[in-house]
């Protein structure tokens, strides 16, 4: 079996008929893996919803109320949280649907905690939504700010989290346990609503360039998508073209803020060499 230093959790509905796949990807590269049982959200009784969520608060701050699904993953992964900080070792987090690069086997798994936590309590290794063939377009659009080198992973925090998802991510023993501290009680946030776990409980929310976690989302629709888009409304066509000009702006701004930190860094090292 494969030496790793980072144990790994994947979240899986029993119903969802995606966990033998990612099963055998796993035992296939002779890596220990821990099949973690998802909570169900169709099965939530109303009296079990009434005292695992709050709608008023979620309604403050998305403007809307919460999904089944969306509740029942904050309460899964919460769930292995507990695991991670009873074991005492950071670990990966994966949902049933994640397909993982090499990089995945040999970069991720072999993270020193140690090292990895002094820049980063969560380590967002792939982002949600997104088709690999668009990955460089990703990569030029939303830049990594603060960017560094821990052994072989490359982080830094992107101008934008809100749309990461959370179908794979390494997180810390430290930042498991202040999870479960600011997420105790009735649920009332996304589980990938990163910012707030930022501004909740003050975690450093990250993301690994390039990614080593894909969400299989053409081929194994997400249930919480499946929700989700009762009532959502699509964007037109025309909007988007629209919206280009824009976003080339937003881009470039986001680039020159990039090239202002490193010329900063750079400057700080001179400054230090020269002392």
């Amino acid at each position: 079996m494969m030496e790793s230093l980072v144990p790994i959790h994947v979240i899986s509905l029993s119903r969802s008929g995606r966990r033998d796949a990612i099963a055998r990807l796993l035992a296939d590269h002779g890596v220990a893996f821990h099949i973690e049982d998802a909570v169900d959200g169709r099965l939530l009784t109303q009296s079990e919803l009434h005292a695992a969520y709050d709608d008023a608060a979620a309604r403050r701050r998305y403007g809307r109320s919460m999904t089944r699904a969306e509740l029942a993953c904050f309460m899964s992964h919460r769930s292995v949280w507990r695991k991670i900080v009873e074991s005492g070792r950071a670990a990966v987090i994966l949902e049933d649907d994640a397909i993982l690069e090499p990089a995945f086997f040999e970069s991720v798994l072999c993270a020193d905690e140690s090292r990895l936590s002094t820049v980063a309590d969560v380590v967002l290794l792939g982002r949600s939504k997104l088709r690999r063939s668009a990955s460089s377009w990703i990569y030029f659009n939303e830049p990594l700010r603060r960017s560094t080198k821990i052994g072989g992973l490359r982080v830094g925090v992107p101008f934008k989290q809100w749309t990461s998802g959370s179908v794979g991510y390494w997180i810390s023993t430290q930042a498991a346990r202040q999870a479960l501290a600011y997420a105790e009680g009735p649920v009332d946030a996304l589980l990938d609503d990163w910012p707030w776990h930022r501004d909740e409980g003050g975690a450093r929310v990250v993301e690994l360039r390039p990614y080593a976690v894909w969400e299989d989302f053409e081929r194994l629709p997400s249930s919480i998508e499946e929700e989700r888009r009762t009532g959502a409304r699509s964007r037109t066509s025309l909007r988007e073209v629209a919206l280009w000009p824009l976003r080339l702006v937003r881009t470039a701004a986001r680039w020159g803020v990039v090239a202002m930190q490193g010329l900063s860094s750079a400057n700080h090292v001179l400054s230090t060499r020269h002392d």
